[in-house]
C-alpha cells in the first residue's frame, strides 16, 4: 500500500464527503479511492468513514485522524514545494562567449531578460572574434556560427542567419557594380579572416551553386571591422544581415547581387559533452532556443525571402 497516497485520498474523501466526488477530483476510478480508503483503516485499525445514504461522514477517530495527518501533509507539500524551487534555483557563475557584434546587437538583450528570472546567477559574457575551446578557457557555454573545435564537444543549434554581399554607394560608383559572381575577380573584397572555404565565395542561384576565387584585400575576425570598412568604400564585403540592416535601410550600404543567396550559417550553442554540462548551461540554451529567433528577426539577423 502506498500509505501516503491513501492519506491524500482519505484527506479529499473527507473533505467533499463523497467517494464519487473524490475520485472525480483525484482522476481515480471510485474503485481505487474505495480500496485505499479500505487498506488505510485495516493498517489503522479502526474505520475513518461511515457512508449513510446522502454523504460520507467521518468517525470520531477520523476526524481526530484528519486533524493530526492533514497540518503533516501539508508540510510535507511544502517541503517538496521548496525543494523543487530550490533544485530549479540556478546559482554561481555562468561563463559566456559570443562573437562580438552578435552578442552586442541580439544576445545581450536575451541574456539581461534570463538574468532577471535568476536572482541568483552571476553571468560573464566575453565578446571575442577568435576560435575559442570552450574547455581550455573556461567557458559553459559558446556562442558561435564556426564548426566545433573536435568531437569532445556538442552543439546546439539556435537559429539559421543570412548573409548579404554589399558595399557602398561610394565604392560602386567609384569600381562599377558587379552583375554576376564572376565579376567580384575586379573588385576589392573584404573578407571573414576564418572563412571555412578559403577564397571561394559561394553562391546559389535556384538549384545551382555558383563558386568564384576572390582576391581579399582586406580579412578580418571582426564583423564590425568589415562593415566599419565597407561604410569607408574599401570593398565588397560578406556580412550577417543583422549587422548591416540599417546600413541598408539608409542607403549607406548597398547590397550587391541581391538574386544570389549566399549560405545561411548557423549560429550554435557549443557545450561540453552531455554528461558534463551543468544544469544552468541548459537552462540557457534552452531559453536562448526559444528567444533568439524572434529577437534577431526584430533586430534584421533574418529576412523573409
Amino acid at each position: 500500500m502506498d500509505h501516503l497516497a491513501s492519506i491524500r485520498t482519505f484527506l479529499r474523501v473527507a473533505d467533499v464527503e463523497s467517494f464519487s466526488e473524490a475520485a472525480r477530483q483525484l482522476g481515480l476510478p471510485k474503485s481505487l479511492v474505495t480500496r485505499r480508503i479500505g487498506q488505510l483503516e485495516t493498517a489503522l485499525g479502526t474505520p475513518l468513514l461511515v457512508r449513510t445514504t446522502r454523504r460520507v461522514r467521518l468517525t470520531e477517530s477520523g476526524a481526530l485522524y484528519r486533524q493530526r495527518v492533514a497540518g503533516l501533509v501539508e508540510e510535507l507539500d511544502a517541503l517538496e514545494g521548496n525543494l523543487s524551487e530550490d533544485q530549479l534555483r540556478l546559482r554561481g557563475l555562468l561563463r559566456v562567449s559570443s562573437p562580438t557584434a552578435f552578442g552586442i546587437m541580439a544576445l545581450r538583450p536575451a541574456l539581461d531578460e534570463f538574468l532577471q528570472s535568476h536572482a541568483d546567477l552571476t553571468l560573464e559574457l566575453v565578446l571575442n572574434d577568435q576560435p575559442v575551446n570552450p574547455a581550455e578557457e573556461g567557458y559553459d557555454v559558446v556562442i558561435t556560427d564556426r564548426a566545433a573545435i573536435s568531437g569532445q564537444f556538442q552543439e546546439e543549434p539556435l537559429f539559421r542567419f543570412d548573409l548579404i554581399l554589399c558595399a557602398s554607394p561610394g565604392y560602386l560608383a567609384r569600381r562599377g557594380t558587379p552583375q554576376v559572381p564572376a565579376d567580384l575577380r575586379e573588385h576589392d573584397c573584404i573578407q571573414y579572416l576564418y572563412h571555412e572555404s578559403g577564397h571561394e565565395w559561394r553562391f546559389r542561384l535556384g538549384d545551382d551553386t555558383v563558386r568564384v576565387l576572390v582576391h581579399p584585400r582586406l580579412s578580418s575576425n571582426s564583423g564590425a571591422v568589415m562593415r566599419d570598412s565597407a561604410l569607408d568604400g574599401c570593398g565588397i564585403a560578406t556580412l550577417p544581415h543583422f549587422l548591416v540592416a540599417q546600413h541598408l535601410l539608409d542607403g549607406t550600404l548597398v547590397e550587391v547581387l541581391p538574386g544570389y543567396a549566399l549560405p545561411q550559417p548557423t549560429m550554435k550553442a557549443v557545450l561540453p559533452r552531455r554528461r558534463e554540462v551543468v544544469p544552468k548551461s541548459r537552462q540557457l540554451v534552452e531559453f536562448l532556443k526559444g528567444k533568439m529567433m524572434n529577437l534577431c528577426a526584430a533586430r534584421g539577423a533574418l529576412r523573409v525571402r
